[in-house]
């Protein structure tokens, strides 16, 4: 049983891993240089992150425990679990140079407190990085590998909105290392901690080779879920959800992420997409994929802006409203987001732009409404920018408003019935919008 555990970095991702890992029953020391937000963690227990079963974490008898500086949240600790941002530089690659300031100031702490330590690196690094920048670092500072301190690598596979769940039921657990006492101490500890978890151990380069490939294979799904998309939208007799639908249920393929919709984006999708061209760039390995996967994406957003400016040519919309700002639900997150990309384009058309979204607190360059009911009155047409069961309860369409469901939340294909029905829609003008019509659509029902 593991006694002291410390968490550097409170963000998204940190704090939401220090409440998910009080549930071990260990001791949990956390620090963030940010004071500000480390008051309102005090106070508000990270309810701006809108984390779904967060509070229950909060609420289980095991409060965290704040430092003001580094040195004391790891004194009495057996795991440094660090999970600070890692941002991509210019040429793709993700910079480690927060990873190594606080690296600095562990190594000053390890050499004044004599006893070793496991430093956990969670955030994404580029491959190559913890043999080649943080353990040379580490002895740089006098201190020997494997001996006075022992790394790993162990991203979490995660999504924002849906962390905590992604944390308590994950499909494996991924861990680079190149100790052996390190690698049997963690997997004791989530032995602990979970029941029968899927551990995969690998090499350092290993594992953070397959943090990128398993979202770039992401990235590659949902771009060929928008090619699908593409080839469908030419035949008036294809529906892209029931093919998609129906190729996923090849057990070889799955069902997830197989579903017509906006282009990837977020905080990790783009970015790890071009991490990962540039280290084949780096290693001199020819690489297409990465740049067709990107391609396809550019031309779904392009494809976007074609349909809007349809709309403002030929039947003459003056306002446009967002059902949801952010890349996704339950997350204040909006980073690579369409539709704020969505939202500029619009603006440069002299279109006025609403938007409701429960999630962000940000000031954007459209009007933010309070309620559904507002950005009905308001809005010529309502774009879904994602799927929230939030909206089931305050969309009530009472009268005759035009959806561009690109989700198809609010078809009846989405509660699996077999066939779409003609009736149960009206097209948004389908005399001109042409092959765009089977997007655009009017919902009569309630949702």
């Amino acid at each position: 049983m593991f006694r002291n555990i410390a968490v550097i970095g409170l963000g998204k991702l940190g704090y939401p891993m220090a409440q998910f890992l009080s549930s071990s029953g260990a001791k949990i020391n956390c620090y963030d240089n940010n004071k500000n937000l480390v008051d309102d963690l005090k106070k508000n227990h990270g309810a701006h992150l809108h984390e779904i079963g967060l509070q229950n974490l909060v609420n289980n008898n095991n409060d965290l425990i704040f430092h003001n500086n580094i040195a004391d949240c790891i004194n009495d600790a057996e795991i440094i679990y660090i999970t600070v941002p890692t941002p991509s530089k210019l040429d793709g690659s993700f910079s480690n140079e927060i990873i190594i300031q606080i690296l600095a100031e562990v190594a000053d702490a390890i050499k004044k407190q004599k006893n070793s330590k496991i430093i956990n690196i969670n955030s994404t690094v580029q491959p190559g990085s913890i043999e080649g920048e943080i353990i040379p670092f580490l002895e740089n500072k006098s201190l020997k590998n494997n001996s006075d301190f022992y790394v790993l690598y162990n991203p979490y596979f995660v999504a924002l909105g849906s962390v905590i769940r992604n944390l308590e039921e994950p499909d494996y657990l991924l861990i680079g290392s190149s100790s052996i006492f390190a690698s049997k101490k963690i997997t004791k500890f989530y032995n602990s901690l979970y029941k029968n978890p899927k551990i995969r151990l690998l090499k350092f380069k290993e594992a953070e080779l397959t943090k990128l490939l398993v979202n770039t294979y992401l990235t590659t799904k949902i771009s060929y879920s928008n090619f699908v998309k593409e080839i469908c939208k030419n035949f008036d007799d294809i529906s892209d959800l029931r093919v998609l639908e129906s190729v996923g249920l090849d057990r070889r393929i799955g069902t997830k992420f197989m579903l017509p919709g906006g282009p990837y984006s977020g905080p990790c999708l783009p970015r790890d997409n071009l991490s990962l061209k540039k280290f084949c760039l780096d290693n001199n390995i020819q690489n297409s994929f990465s740049d067709e996967v990107q391609k396809i994406n550019n031309v779904t957003i392009e494809n976007l802006y074609k349909i809007i400016s349809t709309l403002k040519n030929n039947h003459k919309i003056k306002s446009f409203g967002f059902l949801g700002l952010g890349y996704k639900s339950n997350t204040q997150c909006f980073e690579e987001s369409y539709s704020i990309k969505m939202m500029n384009f619009l603006r440069s058309l002299n279109i006025d732009v609403f938007y409701y979204d429960p999630y962000l607190s940000e000031k954007f360059d459209a009007t933010k409404v309070m309620t559904f009911e507002e950005l009905t009155s308001k809005s010529d047409i309502i774009f879904l920018s994602y799927i929230d069961q939030h909206f089931n309860s305050v969309v009530q369409i009472k009268q005759k408003k035009n959806i561009w469901d690109l989700w198809y939340h609010f078809s009846d294909s989405k509660f699996n019935k077999i066939f779409h029905k003609e009736s149960d829609f009206k097209y948004f003008n389908n005399q001109n919008l042409e092959k765009d019509r089977k997007i655009i659509k009017f919902n009569k029902k309630t949702a």
